[in-house]
């Protein structure tokens, strides 16, 4: 078996589910702004998944593929489909993480967080990752490397001389454009009204636009969403990585980052021009070649996947 991982590649939306929104001001999740946002749609959840449950019964769906959003694997366990749960986050669930101690109450909070939201006893479970910790004991879970985008695949690394800056909110992130002061660098996510530094751009958010200045990056400065992250490794670029506090996912991204020898993170404290320029200097240290193999997760998750239907067909013709 085999997919396309280019989100606009032979798709069609047949069926649409209503997901819950974060809000991060100041580079820290918001808990209560986030609880008061997604209170009409946990209100309405039961409707919401038994809406999709009939839609998945009428619609014949052999399996549902889900990540840690709460209501279609809850749909797909109510229509008697089997789920395969595929989601990074399954990480702080499956995996043990080396996390330094003072972690630990983060590490807590957020497994019982991704646990209440992730698919309950999946068929599967798929974790990509560039990062591969030992899997709990009782875990089932399949660890693949990150399924890239066919348009991170078909990029070519270069080294044109600037800094790729992305920021997934722009409140409360003056310190960092002060700390770019002097570099050059594309600066995405903080939109494109204001002043900037002498050599920094903002730019407008782009998927064309991002790639290609990805792909010619000096050196990246971004959250440590597992993404970005895996884009910037495959095309070989060193990261400073400024994981958003609330999201621990983030924290455990970048200590792996750190361990890897590929880059550097700035943990519970504002970046500053000192981060910046330390990091640029000793960027050439963690630059390494574009990989070879990016497909790699997609076969892997995809072969999980194919034995998931052969399961559910197998189980159909007894």
């Amino acid at each position: 078996m085999s997919f396309a991982a280019d989100p606009a590649a032979d798709l069609e939306v047949a069926y649409a589910v209503p997901g819950l929104r974060q809000v991060v001001r100041g580079n820290r999740a918001r808990l209560w702004p986030t609880a008061r946002v997604n209170l009409d749609l946990t209100w309405r959840s039961p409707e919401i998944i038994a809406d999709a449950a009939a839609w998945l019964a009428e619609a014949g769906a052999d399996v549902v593929v889900a990540d840690h959003e709460p209501f279609v694997a809850r749909a797909a366990v109510r229509a008697g489909v089997p789920v395969v749960a595929l989601s990074h986050q399954l990480i702080l669930t499956e995996t043990r993480p080396r996390v330094p101690l003072r972690y630990a109450a983060s590490w807590l909070g957020t497994s019982l967080g991704v646990g209440v939201l992730a698919p309950r006893r999946p068929a599967a479970a798929v974790v990509p990752s560039f990062f591969f910790p030992p899997r709990r004991a009782g875990s089932q879970a399949v660890l693949v490397p990150p399924i890239l985008r066919d348009d991170v695949l078909a990029a070519r690394a270069t080294d044109g001389g600037r800094v790729l800056v992305y920021v997934n909110e722009g409140d409360g992130m003056a310190p960092l454009l002060d700390a770019l002061a002097g570099v050059p660098a594309d600066v995405y996510g903080l939109g494109r009204a204001g002043p900037a530094p002498a050599g920094v751009r903002l730019k407008a958010p782009s998927r064309a636009g991002f790639l290609e200045d990805l792909a010619a990056a000096r050196a990246v400065v971004a959250t440590a969403g597992f993404t970005l992250l895996s884009e910037a490794l495959y095309l070989g670029k060193p990261v400073l990585a400024l994981p958003n506090r609330g999201f621990f996912e983030q924290t455990v991204n970048a200590l792996a980052l750190r361990e890897s020898g590929r880059g550097e993170a700035v943990l519970g404290r504002r970046v500053g021009r000192a981060h910046v320029a330390g990091f640029l200097a000793r960027a050439g240290a963690y630059r390494q070649p574009a990989a070879t193999d990016g497909a790699a997760g997609r076969e892997r998750a995809a072969d999980v996947i194919e034995g998931a239907l052969c399961g559910r067909r197998a189980r159909r013709a007894a």
